[in-house]
């Protein structure tokens, strides 16, 4: 295996310009990418960006805390933080293909709901420097996700005032997850104010590393240390998102029967002109919707006469079936 070295301005075209054929590159190559010796600061690069390309080493600047170092030590956490985690089947087969860019569903790999409930929060630290509001805090919670573009998203809770210490949330999030594998999951506590919201704590951890149940998050400061017994309460659920099949590898039963089909609706603006021209549009959607589930629910049957895995999509099938059709 040979190896190369990207700096940073480069790799990033090449994961935006030819995503699909530079994870195909790393099957073969070993790609280390480090910033740009010409730089006068010790900023950081989002190493989400180079994993989801099968980017080997990403070099990170340590001293630097916030978002892109929450990820990369979170990104360890699966494996003992030792520094090393497999790639995703999909970026490691030989017969296959995968654009890290996708912005939806990846075909072969069922698409996981996340539902977290954010319940609580217990002793949370009045935010460093913040002395203008007293002893007084307003915590809220942000939950995001980061993975390929198809997964990224973030929902926020309401503002718990006047009992900020230990607050009650109490509200319920969903996310659908369409490559579980690359995903990361990351609470942010912060603190409301009227000229800029405090940082108070934060936790990352890998979407594959989620336990089911009623569970303790415990938070970390901006540096990266463990703050005493300051910990969200919180629910976590993972469900198979088209229902059926085998339950999840972490227990979790998923939906018996046959799901009902998600179509698309238009919503009603009470102007009959606009209204009468977008009605027309919803019989063909109906139409598209069908015909891409049919064909996701014939692919699987079509995948396993062509001997490939569950990850495997129609382009892997046809060069599994190419060899058998060369000849007289």
């Amino acid at each position: 295996m040979g190896a190369l070295l990207f700096q940073r301005g480069l790799c990033q075209s090449l994961c935006q310009r030819l995503p699909g054929d530079f994870v195909n590159y790393n099957k073969k190559f070993l790609a280390r990418v480090y910033p740009s010796p010409m730089r006068i600061d010790s900023s950081n690069m989002n190493p989400q960006d180079f994993w989801k390309c099968g980017c080997q080493i990403v070099a990170m600047n340590y001293q630097t805390p916030g978002l892109m170092m929450d990820l990369n030590i979170g990104w360890f956490r699966q494996n003992g933080n030792c520094g090393y985690v497999l790639r995703p089947a999909i970026m490691r087969e030989q017969v296959s293909y995968f654009s890290a860019n996708t912005k939806d569903s990846v075909p072969g790999v069922s698409p996981q709901l996340l539902h977290i409930k954010i319940i609580s929060g217990q002793n949370f630290p009045k935010p460093k420097g913040s002395g203008a509001k007293g002893d007084v805090v307003d915590p809220y919670v942000y939950v995001e996700i980061h993975g390929i573009p198809a997964d990224c998203a973030e929902q926020r809770t309401k503002t718990v005032n006047q009992n900020g210490d230990n607050p009650l949330f109490d509200e319920s999030f969903e996310f659908q997850i369409n490559l579980p594998e690359l995903a990361m999951v990351r609470f942010v506590v912060l603190d409301d104010d009227y000229i800029g919201d405090e940082f108070i704590g934060q936790y990352t951890i890998p979407f594959e590393c989620l336990q089911p149940g009623f569970r303790h998050v415990p938070l970390q400061s901006l540096t990266g240390e463990v703050l005493p017994h300051t910990l969200l309460f919180v629910h976590v659920a993972i469900t198979n998102r088209r229902g059926g099949g085998k339950p999840h590898k972490r227990g979790l039963s998923v939906r018996k029967g046959k799901r009902s089909r998600e179509y698309a609706s238009m919503r009603v603006l009470l102007i009959k002109a606009v209204d009468d021209v977008f009605k027309t549009a919803l019989l063909p959607l109906r139409e598209a919707t069908d015909l891409r589930e049919n064909m996701q629910n014939a692919i699987v049957s079509f995948k396993e006469l062509c001997g490939l895995s569950a990850v495997a999509n129609l382009k892997q099938c046809i060069l599994a079936l190419s060899p058998r059709l060369t000849g007289p």
